[in-house]
């Protein structure tokens, strides 16, 4: 899918990736994120002259920024980023855009990553990948701008694919969360909302894990041992030992096979530095793999829920994650420090 010569957040928008009745998302509307990082100053040089049609010169200024950046520095996210925002072709595009997500988590255009990233899979119709990507965005940047607009694409996705539940659940959360003068943005929530009435948006609490079933407890009374010179058909079977009740304090825990991934590079180093950084501020972390891409991971848990609490605490510390489990992980981690 060529692109021409203007920004791809701005054509997937101006191609109707995000549809509206008859009005678009007022005060929340925005074609690239806002450049709140000094360092942004020569990419926005360059999608002026994207915009201006001269595509060539724009994208050679950041490929020229790119060239002269080494791939372990923050500065080098933000430039993958802009060359992302500014790419001549879809593909393109969505190759730097995960990069940014995966190599530089904490990069400060990685949610605006994630959010162009599902409107790319919106445009092409991947409705599965852009609701994953679009909750990613929502739970990792609460606060950003465009709460309100991933909000709205994120309910309308679910709605489609008959998930009447957690879309109303996704769109009266988000419509309460509008200032009372964005009527425009109002109006729209309540068109995608109108499937909602008499939908119950509260999702069950999870049902208990039903506890173990007891073993059997040994009748010891009234036991007599066999007659030596039984004349019984399988009198000369021997009888198994009896097996003792294990107590629950001795038996073995669940398998950990969830933890929490915060990045993923293409070199060793970068991961090492890392695990340095998180190690400095006490969280211990673990790289796994052989070969690229190096992921760092931090603990190991029983359960999704566990993992899922970890990911919060870890983002109440500034640390973006997603969890994951340890399939892949073919022998216990080494613990890096």
């Amino acid at each position: 899918m060529r692109l021409l010569a203007l920004p791809l957040a701005v054509l997937l928008m101006a191609t109707g990736a995000h549809r509206a009745p008859a009005q678009s998302t007022d005060s929340t509307a925005k074609s690239q994120p806002a450049a709140a990082d000094p360092r942004d100053s020569l990419f926005l040089r360059a999608r002026t002259l994207v915009l201006n049609g001269n595509g060539v010169a724009g994208r050679a200024l950041v490929d020229s920024a790119l060239n002269a950046m080494t791939p372990d520095t923050p500065d080098y996210a933000i430039a993958l980023y802009w060359r992302a925002a500014l790419a001549a072709t879809a593909a393109d595009a969505e190759r730097d855009y995960r990069r940014v997500i995966v190599e530089y988590p904490f990069s400060p255009h990685s949610g605006d990553a994630l959010l162009a990233l599902a409107q790319l899979e919106m445009a092409r119709g991947d409705r599965d990948p852009a609701i994953d990507h679009l909750q990613r965005f929502l739970l990792q940047r609460p606060n950003d701008s465009e709460h309100v607009r991933a909000g709205i694409w994120l309910g309308r996705l679910l709605l489609e694919q008959n998930q009447l539940a957690k879309g109303c659940a996704v769109l009266l959360r988000t419509r309460a969360a509008l200032a009372d003068s964005a009527v425009e943005t109002r109006n729209q929530v309540d068109y995608y909302a109108s499937r909602c009435a008499g939908v119950d948006t509260v999702v069950p609490p999870p049902r208990p894990a039903a506890p173990p079933p007891k073993a059997p407890r040994a009748d010891t009374t009234h036991r007599r041992p066999p007659p030596k010179d039984s004349t019984r058909a399988d009198s000369g079977r021997k009888t198994p030992p009896r097996r003792d009740t294990v107590p629950p304090n001795e038996r073995p825990a669940p398998a950990k096979r969830f933890t929490v991934q915060v990045a993923a590079y293409q070199t060793r180093q970068s991961a090492d530095q890392l695990v340095a950084r998180l190690s400095e501020r006490g969280i211990t972390a673990r790289i796994v793999g052989a070969s690229a891409p190096y992921r760092v991971r931090i603990g190991q848990y029983a359960s999704d829920a566990e993992a899922t609490a970890a990911a919060r605490e870890l983002k109440g510390k500034g640390i973006e994650g997603f969890v994951t489990t340890t399939d892949i992980e073919s022998s216990p981690a080494r613990v890096q420090r």
